[in-house]
């Protein structure tokens, strides 16, 4: 697709061009050298890329991309940068993602180019001490979705919060709200919307709402956008990547912080304890910092890591689980899940394993 934009200066016209699907092999080399020679990082997630090439030379002068409702990988080289052509990519780019079916987008950036996206008709909604400021297109989709959670909010002196991702449904997690909702007057369950785990959302969010039907004092919410997924955080403009998690784990606690406990009055989000990942246990101490710790406008959420349950000597987890689906070994599997996970799973693997003797 090409659509054209001739620059009101000095400089040659500019040709801008959207690029998707196999199209986008073809240009994917050009981009990341591009992004590389003005010192980004390539995301390979995205799936669409608005790109301005120079019509004199047919080099790349700026580009933008789409991961779902994600904008990435933003840039424009330092000849045209103060010049029109940021908001006209920008432009083009918020088209083509309404076209997509995004009734929304989001951007992760350094503090110091907010207002570059302000232009673009991007808010900021959080900003992380490391400097990464999170930001929306359309506020009121957010307004709307705090709106929704408030006519769910019940009263209580203590009312608990747990997020989990359920990859799959485990009896660890069980136990983790089952903990929660003995502690609390109500427990509100997020699920992690995205669809970037090995189990889709909508068979996670069954086989957790199934699997938590009977405890009353909980609330299970559907996946959104506010809950932020590691997975979708952008790591081109972080050269220091032991900062990425980091970050993507600020984010998640400042916007679970500011907008989503306050809507719902809750004061204390509950965790497992993680003996084993790192990842996992950074993630759980700047929950804490910024839960507990930072200063801010909304009030503190206490953070409460509980031991993981154990079988078999180590401790219940999804990615355990993973493995024994790998490895084809459905037995073991049945200590660790509840029965509806485990009939889920094994029509799974029986459905793999015809797949498999068809070919």
């Amino acid at each position: 697709m090409m659509l054209r934009f001739v620059r009101k200066t000095h400089f040659a016209a500019v040709s801008i061009i959207v690029i998707s699907g196999e199209d986008l092999i073809d240009y994917r080399t050009r981009i990341e050298k591009f992004l590389q020679n003005n010192g980004l990082d390539m995301d390979a997630r995205i799936a669409k890329f608005v790109v301005a090439m120079n019509d004199c030379d047919a080099n790349i002068v700026a580009c933008a991309g789409l991961d779902g409702n994600i904008v990435k990988c933003v840039c424009v080289d330092q000849t045209y940068r103060g010049s029109e052509l940021s908001l006209v990519i920008g432009t083009e780019l918020v088209k083509q993602a309404f076209q997509d079916g995004h009734d929304d987008l989001f951007l992760y950036t350094k503090e110091k180019n907010k207002q570059r996206f302000n232009g673009w008709g991007f808010s900021p909604l959080v900003v992380t001490k490391g400097g990464v400021t999170f930001m929306e297109y359309n506020k009121r989709k957010l307004e709307n979705y705090l709106q929704s959670l408030r006519s769910k909010r019940t009263s209580g002196k203590c009312i608990g919060s747990i997020v989990m991702n359920a990859n799959p449904f485990t009896k660890g997690h069980r136990y983790l709200v089952e903990r929660a909702a003995a502690e609390c007057d109500c427990v509100h369950v997020f699920m992690v919307k995205e669809d970037v785990s090995f189990f889709r959302y909508k068979d996670r969010f069954k086989l957790v709402k199934d699997g938590l039907q009977d405890l009353n004092n909980v609330i299970l919410h559907p996946g959104s956008d506010y809950i932020v997924s590691h997975a979708t955080f952008p790591q081109y403009f972080i050269k220091d990547k032991h900062q990425v998690n980091r970050q993507a784990s600020a984010v998640d606690a400042l916007m679970f912080r500011q907008y989503i406990a306050p809507a719902l009055g809750i004061s204390v989000r509950y965790v497992g304890s993680e003996p084993i990942d790192e990842t996992t246990s950074m993630y759980n101490c700047v929950l804490k910092e910024y839960l507990e710790l930072s200063t801010g406008s909304a009030p503190p959420v206490e953070l409460r890591e509980m031991k993981r349950l154990e079988c078999c000597g180590s401790v219940i987890s999804a990615s355990r689980v993973r493995a024994l689906m790998k490895s084809e070994s459905i037995r073991p599997i049945e200590a660790l899940v509840p029965k509806n996970t485990f009939v889920f799973i094994e029509k799974y693997l029986m459905t793999s394993q015809k797949q498999k003797e068809f070919l």
